[in-house]
């Protein structure tokens, strides 16, 4: 029975002894022992086989199985742990780590950032010319040119109210003196009066009716004194909300009574998140699409007290001087402002990450890891960006490649707003 049972393996055992040898022989070539020790290997093999019984055959096959299979399988498993380990993971709310040699670690530019110091604008927006005064004889107030006929009007209207303002003033002023003269008077009528009737000298009806005229002088002041209150307070009222309406047509009033001839008006528009950049006194710089060879330098002079219903931008006024009349009412220019020498961090612009309105950088935290922080941007310069908060110097961040890892970041950010709203579900419970 047994030799029934080799004869029938016999074949199978060739066909795999045969594979197995191919596979030695091919083993041996990786060795870097070339061609010699190839063929070393296959004469031993066609050498062997023949000359050993059934048995001896067996014994070569599962000899050969048990070396070759398990250093198989180990270079398989090793593979295996090599392909699975990740190249870049969150590690921490914040962290994010990325694997050491890997292919992705060497598209990262890394660059240390320095303070510098820089006069270029925090803030670039748009404006527009939109009064001048010409130099000239005539009253100021008609000199004036403004770049809309709605703001004319508005600045006549505001001129009357102001006219009418000071004249209640005055006549306030005025009926208060009559009044207080005309009571003053009549008081001392009585007060004689009370004399002479207790001398017995004037009868008591005269001092009955001038005691009548005393208070007919009393009411009637302090009615004509009501009057030029209210006319005074109307005035003043009406004159508050022509400035308004002169500083939502782009116009400060205070400007226009305290400017000299000879001076244009600017107007900038601030968007609403970048408000906090801008403050009076501030250096700025207007170059004119009209007249783009030229930069003109000025000063941040005052900042609209509300916003733009419209835009939701903050007005900012400054003058320019115009002795030679370049500008004319209208004009439209680019506004830089901020340009006072101050030191700045820059940073690779490749290396801000924006997400959800906000911008991110990350930050050299260890070996192979990076901290995701918040910062906040100013102006582009060239290929470089200003952080305005956020950074201190000296710390390292990934430049070019930084877009490579933002859906780590996205993904922080998820996990952040997860906890956030588990945490307020919490509290509510």
């Amino acid at each position: 029975m047994i030799p029934f049972v080799v004869n029938l393996l016999i074949p199978f055992v060739v066909s795999l002894s045969s594979t197995l040898r191919r596979a030695l022989s091919n083993a041996l070539l990786s060795v870097d022992e070339g061609h010699e020790r190839n063929q070393q290997a296959q004469r031993f093999t066609k050498a062997i086989y023949p000359e050993c019984s059934l048995w001896s055959r067996l014994l070569i096959v599962f000899l050969s199985i048990s070396a070759f299979l398990p250093a198989g399988q180990g270079a398989a498993t090793n593979q295996q742990k090599s392909d699975t380990s990740p190249v870049v993971e969150l590690v921490a709310p914040s962290i994010i780590a990325v694997k050491s040699g890997s292919l992705l670690e060497q598209k990262l530019s890394i660059s240390t950032v320095q303070k510098e110091q820089i006069s270029t604008p925090l803030l670039t927006v748009a404006g527009a010319v939109v009064a001048r005064l010409p130099a000239g004889s005539g009253p100021m107030e008609d000199r004036w040119q403004f770049n809309s006929i709605d703001l004319s009007g508005v600045y006549a209207d505001w001129q009357r109210a102001r006219a009418e303002k000071e004249f209640n003033t005055k006549r306030l002023i005025k009926i208060r003196e009559l009044t207080a003269a005309q009571f003053n008077s009549q008081k001392l009528v009585v007060d004689r009066l009370r004399k002479l009737v207790a001398t017995g000298t004037e009868a008591i009806r005269d001092l009955t009716a001038a005691e009548a005229n005393l208070l007919q002088v009393q009411l009637e002041g302090q009615q004509a004194v009501y009057e030029a209150e209210t006319a005074l307070t109307v005035s003043t009222r009406s004159r508050a909300a022509l400035e308004r309406k002169l500083l939502q047509e782009g116009v400060d009033p205070l400007l226009l009574e305290s400017s000299s001839s000879g001076i244009s008006l600017i107007m900038a528009d601030v968007p609403e998140l970048r408000i906090s950049l801008v403050a009076v006194g501030q250096s700025c710089v207007a170059q004119f699409y009209g007249l783009p060879e030229k930069k003109f330098i000025g000063k941040v002079r005052s900042l609209a007290p509300t916003l733009s219903a419209q835009r939701h931008t903050l007005r900012v006024f400054f003058e320019l001087n115009d002795e030679n009349d370049q500008f004319k009412p209208g004009m439209y220019a680019e506004i830089g402002l901020g340009t006072d020498p101050r030191a700045a961090i820059l940073v690779p612009a490749d290396g801000v990450l924006h997400s959800e309105n906000t911008d991110f950088v990350l930050i050299g935290a260890g070996p192979g890891l990076w901290r995701i922080t918040q910062v906040q941007v100013g102006e582009n310069i060239s290929d470089r960006v200003e952080i305005l908060k956020g950074l201190q110097g000296n710390e390292r961040i990934i430049g070019n490649g930084a877009i490579l890892l933002k859906p780590m970041l996205v993904q922080a950010l998820q996990n952040e707003a997860a906890i956030i709203k588990n945490q307020s579900l919490g509290l509510k419970q």
